[in-house]
């Protein structure tokens, strides 16, 4: 017969077992390749897949969504695997297929990410244009400015590209630190930009910008202030407003990325 102590402990184990045991939910579950919960993820892998690459001068976008699963963790959150096909967003090169995990805490923000693009690489191009929008910034007397970026007619002056697309590859990192299951972001239009000059071999800009925000299609004002350096991802410090659901007010938010000896 149990003692009384022993059943005590039973019962005080009881929790421990029903969440560690098996669950139908976690069973992988197919995602229509055309719903947003299989888009959504995809989109995020590159975010983090163009931030880790550190070239401006070859992001890579989503053209297709070829398998999306969904696996639920109780209690945790829910994992998504996904593969789609990419292009280059400057010169809408194929590079394959990718495959990616992407896994959402409940209701937390900055999905935990691995991708693999294996048929893509920074090319020669790419490297040689980092590098000549670098030395053309670093060989400045004056600092660079710029706003309405691209203008009320979606147009974008030719020097002021580059500047884009490092606004692109610096919002990047915000974009998957502020995403979660159900809220995604992308980089709309910069309202002003101006270089930081600096001593040292970095070149800096700080960037006033909208994300859009879905599903609510707020337009979030961030500021950003981007470190860059050819060959590597950029430092990142941001502020952003969130308006309220109410829409009565803002809620503010700070990040930043410290990546290699940047300061």
């Amino acid at each position: 017969m149990m003692t009384m102590p022993g059943i005590c402990c039973l019962l005080a184990l009881l929790p421990f077992t029903i969440h560690a045991a098996p669950s139908r939910d976690q069973t992988p579950t197919d995602i229509p390749t055309n719903y947003r919960k299989a888009q959504h993820p995809a989109r995020l892998a590159l975010h983090f897949f163009n931030y880790q690459s550190g070239s401006p001068h070859q992001l890579l976008e989503v053209t297709d969504v070829k398998k999306a699963t969904l696996m639920a963790f109780p209690f945790v959150g829910h994992k998504y695997y996904v593969e789609f096909s990419a292009n280059v967003y400057q010169t809408m090169e194929d590079v394959g297929l990718c495959s990616a995990s992407v896994f959402f805490l409940d209701e937390k923000p900055h999905p935990s990410i691995s991708v693999n693009c294996s048929g893509s690489k920074v090319q020669k191009q790419a490297i040689d244009d980092d590098y000549e929008f670098y030395q053309k910034m670093k060989a400045r007397t004056s600092p660079l400015t710029g706003e309405n970026i691209p203008d009320s007619y979606g147009n974008i002056e030719p020097q002021l590209e580059p500047v884009w697309q490092l606004a692109i590859l610096g919002s990047s990192y915000v974009i998957v630190d502020k995403a979660t299951e159900d809220r995604d972001y992308t980089m709309a239009q910069i309202r002003t930009v101006k270089q930081i000059p600096r001593q040292d071999k970095l070149i800096a800009f700080d960037y006033d910008l909208y994300l859009y925000e879905r599903p609510s299609e707020e337009m979030v004002p961030c500021n950003l202030h981007v470190v860059w350096a050819p060959g590597r991802s950029p430092k990142v410090d941001y502020s952003c407003h969130d308006y309220t659901e109410n829409g009565s007010g803002s809620k503010a938010e700070e990040g930043s990325a410290f990546l290699g000896n940047f300061k």
